[in-house]
């Protein structure tokens, strides 16, 4: 009985701990959909403890062959724990730097600044490798602290 008592109070602390740290994350998300440029998709950013610890993007562009055809996509997943990505911090900004580039003489890496919003800075983010044919990654993102639709500034057309 002693045994079962030991277990069952070992669990019930392994569950709480495990509830602790899933309350330690903040997940900050967003989606959008701009349709005179055909595009739409969403971002995530995940804290832990106020640190990024995580960033997911999916943008997707409408297929050019018509109606029906599935759409282009580009996707970011990164995240600390990844071992192809390199992650750094700088003016209170976290930069998270491609290990692999498709182009190595050009940057290829996302700025993840917080504030009241979240701001995903892409402009020095290669799409190629990323994104399929007649699809590019947005110049930015923010994601607002209040409301379910990001802020998106496209490249130029």
């Amino acid at each position: 009985m002693e045994h079962f008592l030991s277990c069952a109070a070992l669990l019930v602390l392994t569950l709480l701990a495990g509830v602790a740290h899933a309350e330690e994350q903040d997940i900050r998300a967003c989606g959008f959909e701009v349709k005179a440029r055909c595009a739409s998709g969403d971002a995530r950013v995940t804290l832990a403890h106020g640190d990024v610890v995580r960033v997911e993007v999916d943008v997707y562009w409408c297929a050019l062959q018509g109606r029906g055809a599935p759409p282009f996509a580009c996707m970011i997943d990164s995240s600390r724990t990844d071992t192809d990505s390199v992650w750094t911090e700088d003016a209170g900004a976290t930069l998270i730097a491609n290990g692999s580039p498709r182009n190595p003489d050009q940057p290829d890496r996302v700025k993840v600044t917080i504030g009241r919003d979240v701001s995903i800075d892409l402009s020095e983010t290669q799409s190629l490798g990323r994104c399929g044919a007649g699809a590019e990654l947005p110049r930015a993102i923010v994601i607002p602290a209040q409301g379910s639709a990001c802020r998106v500034r496209l490249g130029v057309p």
